[in-house]
């Protein structure tokens, strides 16, 4: 009996051992399968483009601000392929001479203060107010229109980010579906401040946020989409482990949307975070 038993227990811990070597195994890969990044589809290209999550967000921003004032997706396209060129998305805190920011704005040209410019909003809303300064800007090439704004010494760099751009513009504001995701597996930063903020800037929804859901209602499909992917963009920030819009969905750790079964309303998107 009792070396029956202690086979047991042994055949017990070889057994717990390989199932934990297994998941160990299994996460290892999907974590080099999928690292933490964030996945945007782009027509034309086999592979999603990434993002860090720090891009993700920043072009969120971005986008939010050219709904706050009242322009279309071309104006988010132009704003987006600029900051691409400029500081590859990133708010930085340097750059040539006195430039900085998202879009290396200078104070020394009257873009404002550093701390101005330092803030994304700021210098989003800034970029675009010189942007509808210039006839035409809607219907321009996307370089030439970005370099009446910039000014570069570099007057064709920003037609490489055009592409890109598009894609990004897009899926965040609605009109390409399923097209962002956003991987992170270590815990959420807990801060919904930006993304309140985001979602408040997306006109004709409504934003239940109860424990742990986020509920977006009303509108046109276009603007659950964009209220949809701009949370995604911020999922190492809440934590967002599924989403269901319609008759799409994304969960944690994938890197693309899948179609299901059953659906949601054309005009809903429910997202569930830690």
């Amino acid at each position: 009996m009792r070396k029956a038993l202690v086979w047991t227990v042994v055949a017990v811990v070889v057994l717990g051992a390989a199932g934990f070597g297994g998941w160990k195994v299994y996460d290892w890969f999907t974590v080099r399968m999928n690292p933490q990044l964030c996945y945007l589809t782009v027509d034309g290209q086999t592979e999603p483009l990434t993002l860090t999550h720090e891009q993700a967000g920043n072009a969120a921003i971005i986008v939010a601000e050219s709904y706050n004032q009242g322009l279309s997706e071309q104006a988010a396209v132009i704003a987006l392929a600029t900051a691409w060129q400029e500081s590859s998305l990133r708010n930085l805190d340097y750059g040539d001479r006195d430039s900085l920011g998202l879009f290396q704005q200078r104070p020394s040209y009257g873009w404002g203060t550093e701390e101005q410019i330092m803030d994304p909003w700021y210098s989003s809303g800034k970029f675009y107010e010189e942007l509808v300064k210039f006839e035409g800007w809607e219907s321009g090439d996307v370089n030439d229109v970005a370099q009446q704004v910039q000014r570069s010494g570099h007057p064709d760099a920003y037609r490489k980010h055009e592409t890109n751009a598009r894609a990004l513009a897009g899926a965040l504001r609605g009109s390409r579906p399923a097209a962002l995701t956003c991987v992170q597996r270590d815990p959420a930063t807990g801060d919904h401040s930006t993304v309140d903020r985001v979602l408040a800037a997306v006109p004709g929804i409504t934003v239940a946020n109860q424990e742990g859901t986020i509920t977006i209602t009303g509108g046109e499909a276009a603007a659950i989409w964009s209220a949809a992917q701009l949370t995604v963009a911020f999922t190492q920030d809440i934590g967002i482990n599924e989403a269901t819009v319609a008759t799409w969905t994304w969960r944690q750790p994938q890197r693309s949307w899948e179609m299901k079964d059953d659906s949601t309303a054309e005009t809903e998107a429910v997202l569930s975070f830690n």
